[in-house]
């Protein structure tokens, strides 16, 4: 299942289960008029708080708020049903030291509430899976590498819990398919066409990567191309002589990949849109609300034209998206007739030379990062002539697009930014990218943002 879509059930489950909890509490409360049974607020809420603590225990003894526990509609019943009875018998010996039938009564009410609280929920949430089956928003589209007995358990895995997963099928990169079988397959040759037509996110390999399987390491080269990650998988159990990074577990298998990547965890994908979020709108509201005046001011009197200039570039996973800037040329080309800027470019206006060299230019940015298209750190985007012009020649360079973009990166402030005029270049910036994507972490991002604020007091040589 989908992290994303994980986290967030999980959460629908802890924080409906909180409010019935504490709300079954407080009807019963003011419905039998219960104040004369608790002398003080203290008492009241040393109740509330065991209250609290015994559902969660039970929960948490049960492993109603795990990942597997959400797979499937059908476990989510069924640990949500012995949870209650766990909570149902915590509640049982706290009878045993208060012998009041008012409290009993109290007591018997509260459950009734949460029963029917949490049966009301789990309708809700049946609801809510249904309503994500519908819509696949959330889903990843996987091929399977390797028909064997790993792949047809994998196989079988990823159709049980198709609420979070589309299976495309397999890929035949061997030719050793029975014909006689339940899933769709596709060559070799055709995979590239295979992974468009069905937008295939993730392949899973139960082949290993050898330097003499020229078939696998053709799926690994078509899979980067399209922005596809290739994961290896074997059972839990077995032995792997691999420099693979595991990555986790699902059901009783080993999932490994090339290299890590911690944004591919929801929680610091949160923690980075947030930053995302806070750092842009301070931006926006406290620098933008006087500077975007006096720049547009500046380069209307320089030369004729728009004040912003937009173009499409490579996005997250390769999608083009429509990047803002101050306009610095007084020619600006269109995505197909891109040049890229060169040292004493005569295109750039005399406002322009200095809205790059102190990367001003790269301001309007911030709105990206707003609207979510862009991150403040991350791999530049590059106009999609440029890519087209790139991914063929280097090495995997589609990677680096594993990462939603950024305004400043990695490869940036170790010097590798402005005028690709060598290959060798480009290929220490998508190096650096990749370094960026496989060690990202907020520390990260601060000492590249420093970096970056550095660079621009100091200016830069490759600025222009």
């Amino acid at each position: 299942m989908g992290t994303r879509y994980l986290f967030i059930l999980i959460a629908l489950l802890l924080i409906g289960d909180l409010l019935i909890v504490n709300s079954s509490f407080t009807i019963a409360y003011f419905w039998l008029n219960f104040n004369s049974q608790f002398n003080s607020n203290d008492i009241r809420m040393s109740y509330l708080l065991y209250f609290n603590l015994s559902w969660f225990a039970a929960a948490a003894i049960i492993g109603l708020y795990t990942k597997n526990a959400v797979q499937e509609i059908e476990t989510i019943y069924a640990k949500s049903w012995r949870s209650i009875v766990a909570h149902v018998l915590v509640l049982c010996c706290f009878l045993f030291y208060h012998n009041s039938s008012s409290i009993r009564q109290f007591l018997l009410v509260t459950f009734l509430l949460e029963l029917v609280g949490f049966i009301v929920s789990r309708f809700i949430i049946t609801a809510f899976e249904e309503y994500h089956h519908r819509m696949t928003r959330f889903k990843k589209t996987i091929a399977i590498v390797g028909y064997n007995t790993i792949g047809i358990k994998l196989a079988e895995y990823f159709k049980q819990n198709k609420m979070s997963y589309n299976f495309a099928g397999f890929v035949d990169y061997d030719n050793h398919l029975p014909q006689h079988h339940l899933y769709q397959t596709c060559t070799v040759p055709a995979f590239s066409d295979f992974v468009v037509k069905n937008d295939v996110k993730e392949v899973y390999s139960t082949i290993f990567p050898d330097t003499n399987n020229v078939q696998l390491k053709a799926i690994i080269d078509v899979a980067e191309l399209n922005c596809v990650r290739v994961k290896f998988v074997a059972d839990k159990n077995e032995p792997v002589d691999t420099d693979l990074y595991l990555e986790n577990y699902i059901g009783n298998m080993q999932v490994m990949n090339f290299r890590t990547e911690p944004l591919e965890l929801f929680k610091n994908q949160l923690f980075k849109r947030l930053f995302d979020i806070l750092f842009s709108l301070t931006v926006i509201v406290f620098i933008f609300s006087w500077l975007i005046p006096i720049i547009a001011l500046l380069i209307k009197i320089d030369s004729k034209g728009s004040v912003f200039f937009l173009q499409n570039r490579a996005g997250k996973d390769n999608k083009p998206f429509k990047i803002f800037k101050f306009r610095t040329m007084s020619v600006t080309e269109a995505d197909k007739e891109y040049i890229q800027a060169t040292k004493n470019d005569s295109r750039i206006t005399k406002i322009g030379a200095f809205l790059r060299k102190s990367s001003i230019d790269e301001l309007p940015q911030f709105i990206n990062v707003l609207l979510g298209t862009m991150s403040v750190v991350g791999p530049r985007p590059h106009p999609l002539k440029l890519n087209d012009e790139y991914m063929s020649i280097v090495d995997k360079y589609m990677v680096r697009h594993y990462s939603k973009p950024g305004i400043t990166g990695w490869a940036q402030v170790n010097g590798y930014r402005g005028e690709t005029y060598k290959h060798s270049l480009m290929i220490k910036r998508v190096e650096h990218d990749i370094f960026y994507i496989e060690n990202w972490s907020m520390m990260l991002d601060a000492r590249i943002i420093a970096l970056t604020l550095w660079n621009m007091i100091k200016g830069e040589d490759n600025a222009f």
